[in-house]
């Protein structure tokens, strides 16, 4: 069981500030770091191929071999940017989760991927500290188990039904149904 730490962007988000503070500083250093060098040898490649100038066509080798390293400096920025954008997906998921455990189904449904891809990424983003607040549970049924900060709009209550005295717990601020009897319940009658 991996948990995550316990610090918000704001209010009601499950992802960690200095986790996607530092997936956004490596982003921008590799994209920046290689682009001047990936474009300046890319023109050396074309001048080469397509122009007149013989010092660029016998240094065509060269150029390419010292284009592949800040290509692939490139991309892993490109990789870090795509991660941001995973680890803002999968806060939507959780926000929207009404009984606080998001099990790898339903993650599987709604990202379109397979359940061994959802959980390899998963257990990287809580190694990394991405998510705060939340569990990714791997024993049994592996899943997140969201908790939430008390008072915040991802927190979840226990609340005491009044019909059948039965205890469902909900997102704080909305209504559902008795996990017992099936009747309408809000969150706001709060089992303290």
């Amino acid at each position: 069981m991996t948990k995550a730490k316990s610090k918000l962007v704001s209010s009601g988000t499950y992802v960690s500030n200095e986790g996607l503070k530092g997936l956004y500083f490596k982003e921008r250093i590799l994209i920046f770091l290689s682009v001047g060098p990936m474009l300046f040898f890319l023109f050396a490649i074309l001048q080469g191929i397509f122009g007149n100038d013989q010092v660029l066509r016998d240094g065509l080798v060269t150029s390419v071999i010292m284009e592949v390293p800040f290509v692939l400096m490139f991309l892993a920025g490109l990789r870090y940017g795509r991660r941001i954008g995973l680890v803002r997906r999968y806060n939507l998921i959780f926000m929207c989760d009404t009984n606080g455990v998001v099990t790898m189904d339903e993650l599987s449904k709604q990202m379109g991927k397979p359940a061994e891809k959802i959980l390899s990424q998963l257990e990287w983003f809580f190694q990394h500290g991405m998510f705060c607040d939340c569990t990714l549970q791997m024993g049994g049924q592996p899943c997140v188990i969201l908790s939430g900060k008390s008072g915040s709009r991802s927190s979840f209550v226990n609340v005491i039904c009044q019909k059948c005295n039965g205890t469902t717990k909900l997102r704080a601020g909305t209504s559902g149904k008795c996990d017992y009897c099936g009747s309408a319940i809000s969150a706001r009658r709060i089992d303290s």
